[in-house]
């Protein structure tokens, strides 16, 4: 949840959801953004602001798996 305030000024966060039945603890965070270009542009302009790179430092150790997917919404979706 910390890390939502480096990122929220961008605007692309849509939800984050987590399991404590079945696989517990599995975290799923969905970003929405115009384009590819626009994703790469503010995660790196992550690393720029003051924190970040102290936030990351202590939570990597707490991830056993990752997994990204790039997905794209379907005409009807509001995230177009």
């Amino acid at each position: 949840a910390r890390a939502i305030r480096f990122r929220q000024d961008s605007n692309e966060a849509v939800g984050g959801f987590f399991s404590q039945i079945g696989q517990l603890y599995m975290v799923h965070h969905l970003w929405a953004y115009k384009d590819l270009q626009t994703r790469e542009d503010i995660r790196n302009a992550a690393w720029h602001k003051p924190g970040w790179d102290e936030l990351v430092y202590y939570t990597v150790p707490l991830i056993q798996e990752m997994e990204s997917r790039i997905m794209i919404p379907l005409k009807i979706s509001p995230l177009q």
